[in-house]
């Protein structure tokens, strides 16, 4: 079965979507208004709670969804296009299934899993936070003034950042994270997991806190000036490593 839903972008200033464990995909398209593409079982698509509210366009798989699913074949899909023009704040959260973001334009973008892969690309924002638990963690081509990424024992894996300041966390997961123009602060915390940054920055000033972990650098002198990177690990290794500009 599939169910479209359009509103009129310039009533929404807000996106909030919480899904139990269907797929949920939000891009920005050649579209004057929002739009919501639903597709799977009849009685999943007519289950889930759209409206708009207060310019907080909401849709919500009900709880049950995620028991109900256990133990037998079903498949939802939400596709949500958006405006190019559209900066509001987005808030995207699902438990089991896959999410995937790109193009995304907003003042405050949050993206959540629990045990669902997360993918975002070309995403821009004042800030921006994405997390998950066990899933893993693609971001590719992000732009924020403040960014937290973080993942308990999922892959993580973060390329072409532009952010001026960002958190890395993890338990268990190994921290890469490349840059394509200097930053003002990182702070990377793991566990067991190496952290390795790579960025346009020939000098930082690099902290590790740590009992068994190393620090290691590769043309990237230390230095009280310039950018500022701030690690904690108990076991893992941090590396430093200078990369060209793009």
């Amino acid at each position: 079965m599939n169910r479209n839903e359009s509103f009129p972008a310039s009533g929404v200033s807000a996106l909030e979507i919480n899904l139990a464990w269907a797929t949920l995909e939000a891009v920005t398209d050649n579209v004057s208004e929002i739009q919501m593409l639903i597709s799977g079982n009849e009685e999943d698509v007519d289950d889930l709670r759209v409206g708009l509210t207060d310019g907080i366009l909401r849709a919500e798989q009900p709880a049950y969804g995620l028991t109900a699913h256990l133990g037998m074949v079903r498949w939802m899909q939400v596709v949500i296009r958006l405006p190019m023009n559209w900066k509001g704040a987005v808030s995207l959260n699902t438990v089991a299934g896959p999410l995937r973001a790109r193009g995304i334009q907003g003042s405050d973008v949050v993206l959540r899993t629990v045990s669902g892969d997360l993918w975002g690309s070309d995403l821009h924002a004042i800030t921006l936070k994405m997390r998950t638990v066990t899933g893993a963690l693609n971001c590719r081509e992000a732009r924020a003034e403040k960014g937290l990424l973080r993942t308990v024992s999922g892959s993580f894996q973060l390329e072409g950042a532009r952010f001026r300041n960002l958190k890395l966390v993890s338990a268990s997961s190994d921290l890469r994270a490349e840059f394509d123009e200097p930053f003002e602060t990182v702070e990377a915390n793991s566990v067991a997991g190496n952290i390795e940054i790579l960025a346009p920055v020939e000098a930082a000033n690099i902290t590790l806190r740590k009992e068994t972990g190393r620090l290691r650098t590769g043309g990237v002198s230390i230095t009280d000036d310039g950018p500022v990177i701030r690690a904690t690990t108990v076991s893992g290794i941090l590396t430093v490593t200078y990369k060209e500009p793009r």
